[in-house]
């Protein structure tokens, strides 16, 4: 006759299933398995740890779960009865008399009490109540596992995002101060003088041709900003570097914003003009 952990460790076998995901799905620990499986049932747990143990397999895997409670009371009575008998044997052998047919009935009746109490029919609820504890304290631990790795993506999301933020300030700040048509007006520049009073050369007018078109030409490094007045296009906005010369075709007058006067050269209706002021400044051409 199958001992009880022979009938389950057929049953797992048979339907293909390792003792690691038997312990996966019953939410029981592998080496319990293995002990009830080998029928050592001593591992230090309480007994209703152990029938509830028991009887989460038995359902696991199909079996009839009343009958290997049974069974298991049954083991667990005999091997009491052993284990008394022995006892008896070590410390009085001389004063033990009776024989044994005779206290087997009165062993049975004394524990016919305690065989009612650990039936099934009285004992459905108990294991189930002490197997719940620890599975509802293994799905608080795994959701609070799985609130730590939320808060540290968003909180790694966020640091990303203040980084980049940021590295763009940082990147339009260097931009904006390096533009001199974005730095805020200064008193020196509102005090320079119009366009009339900054350009040396005669004042002839130009040829009708050439009325609407200019020429920039820098004799060393300069930045350069031309903006038409009529609509505040952008004609030119860049570096120019020493010898470069560049024509804008423009529609009426046009500001020219430049940060070192003193490189740059200005062509217009046939002329050729160069701002009286060094350095930043800004002249308007008609």
């Amino acid at each position: 006759m199958q001992t009880i952990g022979e009938r389950l460790e057929e049953a797992r076998k048979r339907r293909g299933i390792s003792l690691r995901e038997a312990a996966e799905a019953t939410k029981i620990r592998g080496d319990f398995l293995a002990n009830i499986e080998q029928n050592k049932f001593d591992f230090d747990l309480p007994e209703i740890y152990k029938r509830g143990f028991l009887k989460n397999y038995a359902r696991y895997l199909k079996l009839d779960v009343e009958k290997l409670l049974t069974d298991y009371n049954t083991q667990q009575l005999s091997n009491s009865r052993l284990g008394k008998k022995a006892g008896s044997e070590w410390f009085g052998q001389m004063e033990i008399k009776k024989p044994e047919r005779a206290e087997a009935p009165e062993a049975e009746s004394a524990l016919e009490p305690v065989l009612r109490r650990m039936s099934p029919r009285h004992n459905t609820s108990a294991p189930d109540a002490g197997v719940e504890e620890p599975r509802r304290q293994d799905d608080e631990n795994d959701k609070t596992f799985y609130l730590k790795v939320g808060l540290i993506v968003v909180g790694t999301l966020l640091l990303v995002f203040v980084i980049f933020g940021l590295i763009r300030a940082i990147l339009g700040s260097g931009s904006d101060e390096a533009d001199p048509a974005t730095e805020a007006p200064s008193a020196a520049l509102r005090d320079r003088p119009s366009a009339s009073e900054t350009l040396t050369g005669s004042s002839s007018s130009a040829a009708p041709a050439s009325s609407n078109f200019l020429t920039l030409q820098a004799s060393g490094d300069v930045r350069v900003l031309v903006r038409q007045k009529k609509d505040d296009a952008e004609l030119y906005r860049n570096n120019m570097r020493a010898g470069q010369s560049i024509s804008l075709e423009k529609d009426g007058a046009v500001d020219i914003l430049f940060t070192a006067g003193e490189h740059l050269t200005i062509e217009h209706g046939g002329e050729r003009m160069r701002p009286s002021a060094s350095g930043t400044a800004r002249i308007t051409i008609d």
